[in-house]
């Protein structure tokens, strides 16, 4: 949409297999490829207790209520630091017990302390999904690579929690407002191609494929507006999708950018076109209500049930970034498989 401005060995059989395991999306046989890495025995019981599994879906959800801060300011201009998060009907400041995320909003049953106003459902979801997130990761990036043998990632693991965490809010930002913020996805494409250039085994993208990815990505769909301005005089695809892909490609490189356009086209089309045909829209807004007569947007026919609606696209593309993080292994080996 537009854009705002366990022991620290392993039998061998075991070895055998981690070979080609990813951690972060470096294959553990560039870490160890004969033997495992050397783990302190007491990180290594920290990191494979259960309690560091609480401790990654509590951290989750700490940033989660912070994601629902950011996604309810920022399209606003308004800072995410202050004032102290407050009720929107009756402006009475949440105290911090009230502010406890998941637990608050069930002890006080949705509703704000003085007036008794709910509070949206959203904010709970988003506070579960960042948790259930954070959880997901910290196993996929952690996890599965120490038992494996590989060492500690515990800086990829919060770099990939990071990346989550935004497609995250533009997910909720693009439904309310039609827009993907400047503010969040291109300080996040810096990153990724720093990361590329200066550590490329955290990511596991090499500089030259995340800048190619993250050129493309954003080349493609700008190619693709500006056609559409040209001979049309409408929008196709907002610049706001196109600096989103630049951020994806930039983290994920061309097998994540890839599986980002073409399974996000895919899903969107199979949840939106049933969803217009029963008369209902993808977005939590109009688009001329929330961005004016722009006459670079075009008119959507009321009439029409598919043909000429608008949907939001950068939800389905930041759905299906992260698929493409939670699901690397297997995606990988089957986008090599689909060009080969």
């Amino acid at each position: 949409m537009p854009s705002e401005g366990a022991g620290a060995t392993l039998r061998p059989s075991v070895l055998a297999w981690t070979h080609g395991v990813t951690s972060g999306g470096v294959g553990l046989a560039a870490l160890a490829p004969f033997s495992p890495v050397s783990v302190d025995p007491f990180l290594l019981a920290v990191l494979l207790s259960p309690v560091a599994g609480v401790f990654a879906f509590v951290w989750g959800l700490l940033w989660g209520s912070f994601a629902n801060v950011v996604i309810h300011r920022v399209p606003r201009g308004l800072s995410v630091l202050r004032p102290r998060s407050r009720c929107s009907a009756c402006e009475t400041p949440i105290a911090g017990y009230d502010n406890i995320p998941v637990v608050s909003y069930l002890l006080l049953r949705g509703k704000c302390r003085h007036c008794g106003e709910p509070f949206s459902l959203r904010y709970l979801m988003v506070e579960l999904l960042a948790g259930v997130l954070s959880f997901a990761l910290y196993m996929k990036v952690v996890y599965v690579p120490l038992v494996a043998g590989g060492g500690p990632q515990l800086l990829a693991w919060q770099l990939w929690f990071a990346f989550g965490l935004c497609l995250l809010v533009i997910t909720y930002v693009d439904l309310d407002y039609w827009i993907i913020p400047d503010v969040i996805v291109l300080p996040m494409a810096v990153v990724g191609v720093l990361l590329s250039v200066l550590v490329p085994e955290l990511l596991g993208v090499e500089w030259v494929e995340a800048l190619l990815a993250a050129g493309f990505g954003y080349g493609m769909f700008a190619g693709i507006r500006w056609i559409y301005l040209r001979w049309r005089g409408i929008e196709a695809l907002g610049l706001g999708d196109a600096k989103l892909l630049l951020m994806v490609g930039a983290f994920t490189g061309l097998p994540g950018l890839v599986w980002t356009v073409g399974a996000g086209a895919v899903q969107g089309l199979l949840v939106s076109v049933p969803l217009l045909l029963m008369g209902r829209g993808i977005a939590n807004s109009d688009l001329h209500e929330i961005h004016g007569d722009d006459p670079e947007l075009g008119e959507e026919d009321p009439d029409g049930a598919v043909t000429g609606r608008r949907v939001p696209f950068g939800p389905f593309l930041a759905v299906a970034a992260l698929e493409f993080v939670l699901l690397r292994d297997v995606l990988e080996g089957w986008l090599g498989v689909v060009a080969g």
